[in-house]
């Protein structure tokens, strides 16, 4: 595991850009949210329950599970006041808080699960962050996570580790807040080290996908006033394009091959002891 520093002090969490999570996610999307929320709602299982969503920005994957599993008291939360203002606004069913995932602001073993997504990785301390999901799961309760591995070898992101020729990592640091870089051992150390049992894993977003987030990151950068030799009209014109193949090739990668090969995506699912 690397680490970047915590975000500078320009980065503005509340900046409606870097807000994600205002769209909504149903199960028969072909999308890779839509895999990764069945996979979730598979970890979770069914009945009666209460379910913990920190790091939930807009609210898309709480609405959705409230969604899919009607009748569950849900509790979503993010560190951004804009951003859980946002999710209010959208409903869905969640109850919204505004929090900081390493104090999280509830009682020992208050929940029955615990689901997060695209979060480990904005964390200063990720061990601290998993210690307080522990301590608010009941016992025999259930962690499910997915977290991206931009350390991991046989990944592109692996060979632009020094953001050379394309930077990448420091796109992800500006634009959204990366400020750690895993490798599927660093994350599986962070999780069995917090007292959790029963780990099992699954992989995604192989190299389809990401070349779609590469090209994502670039089109972002250049939009936001980044210099290029490529005009911005035809950087704009060729990542739409481009999108169309990338985006769907990804979905169908995804769900038709899970190997750890060429993997940059973690499905983590665990359980408190009882």
């Amino acid at each position: 595991m690397s680490a970047r520093q915590p975000a500078e002090p320009g980065y503005d969490i509340d900046d409606p850009v870097k807000i994600q999570g205002r769209d909504e996610v149903f199960l028969t999307d072909r999308s890779l949210a839509a895999l990764r929320l069945k996979r979730a709602l598979a970890a979770v299982g069914g009945g009666q329950q209460s379910l913990l969503a920190p790091g939930a920005g807009a609210g898309r994957y709480a609405r959705a599970i409230a969604r899919y599993r009607p009748g569950w008291r849900i509790v979503a939360g993010d560190l951004s006041a804009r951003a859980v203002e946002e999710a209010i606004r959208l409903g869905g069913g969640p109850w919204y808080s505004e929090f900081d995932v390493e104090n999280i602001p509830f009682d020992s073993r208050s929940f029955d699960s615990v689901v997060f997504f695209d979060l480990l990785e904005h964390v200063p301390n990720p061990d601290r962050m998993l210690t307080e999901c522990l301590r608010v799961l009941r016992p025999g309760g259930v962690l499910h996570f997915f977290v991206p591995l931009e350390a991991q070898p046989r990944t592109l992101y692996s060979l632009l580790k020094n953001d050379r020729p394309i930077p990448i990592h420091g796109w992800k640091h500006d634009h959204v807040g990366h400020i750690q870089r895993f490798q599927e051992s660093d994350v599986l150390g962070l999780v069995w080290y917090a007292g959790y049992e029963n780990v099992q894993t699954a992989h995604s977003f192989h190299l389809i996908g990401q070349i779609h987030d590469i090209l994502d990151y670039w089109q972002r950068e250049r939009n936001r006033g980044g210099v290029g030799i490529v005009p911005l009209p035809v950087v704009n014109l060729f990542c739409r394009a481009a999108f169309i193949a990338t985006w769907r090739g990804a979905y169908v990668e995804d769900r038709l091959y899970s190997g750890a090969v060429f993997a940059s995506g973690l499905h983590v699912t665990a359980r408190r002891p009882e």
